[in-house]
């Protein structure tokens, strides 16, 4: 009979999901700085005398916690929690807390393996705190952050030769410049702006200044581009309140 090792360790962070178990306990998928993706049974209580209370686990929230980990269970359990960046806006803000509500559904099915990923973390990281302290000129950031998670994906399409009146072929990923023989590339004119979302960042997002319109469409293409290099991406449930908040 196998003994299973036993010992409490410390996390930092960021939820994905949570799911009921019980009255009294919930599973949480949290991406951690120290093994990746991890799943926990949670204790939960709704008072604010609970050890625990289920408000700390929202979409995107950052923790820092313990948990008892037994080598080879696929539940580990949470012990004490607090936040260890806490958001100011994220929650209150209803564009904010709309894109962290697709973002978090959007990275459950993205960060499927366990394992330590630093650079990954700090991007995450990064993104989810810069979010929170932007003012203004974040309309775009779920956009922009799709784009530049391609690249610790490592599906970031090849734009090398790219040049007006190239097509962009999504199911290679890469630049074209004959019409691909397959339905899943964007046309010439369709290309040259999906391209400039591609090669912007979070430093210039502020200038792509989209409408609804072209703001649907690159959510459409990007997630088209997920679903061809991803196995298994579905289709976000939570993309359609995004489309109602910005209609």
């Amino acid at each position: 009979m196998a003994i299973w090792e036993c010992m409490i360790e410390k996390f930092e962070g960021i939820v994905l999901r949570t799911l009921k178990y019980s009255d009294g306990l919930m599973i949480a998928d949290i991406y951690t700085a120290q093994r990746g993706r991890m799943s926990f049974m949670v204790p939960v209580s709704r008072s604010k005398k609970g050890r625990v209370r289920n408000v700390l686990f929202q979409p995107l929230s950052m923790l820092s916690f313990t948990a008892n980990v037994k080598d080879g269970a696929s539940l580990s359990r949470i012990g004490e929690v607090q936040p260890y960046v806490l958001y100011s806006t994220i929650q209150n803000d209803v564009v904010k807390s709309s894109m962290a509500l697709y973002l978090a559904e959007l990275l459950t099915f993205v960060l499927r393996e366990s394992g330590r990923d630093e650079s990954l973390f700090t991007f995450l990281d990064r993104s989810f705190t810069l979010l929170d302290t932007l003012e203004q000129g974040y309309a775009d950031f779920h956009l922009v952050f799709m784009v530049q998670l391609l690249h610790f994906l490592g599906i970031y399409p090849n734009l090398d030769g790219y040049a007006p009146g190239c097509y962009l072929d999504l199911a290679q990923g890469c630049v074209a410049r004959e019409h691909p023989l397959h339905p899943h590339f964007l046309m010439p004119a369709d290309a040259v702006s999906f391209v400039g979302l591609l090669r912007t960042g979070y430093d210039s997002m502020h200038l792509l200044s989209l409408n609804r319109k072209l703001r649907g469409e690159y959510l459409a293409t990007l997630s088209r581009y997920y679903r061809l290099h991803l196995p298994d991406f579905p289709e976000l449930k939570s993309a359609e309140v995004l489309r109602e908040l910005f209609d």
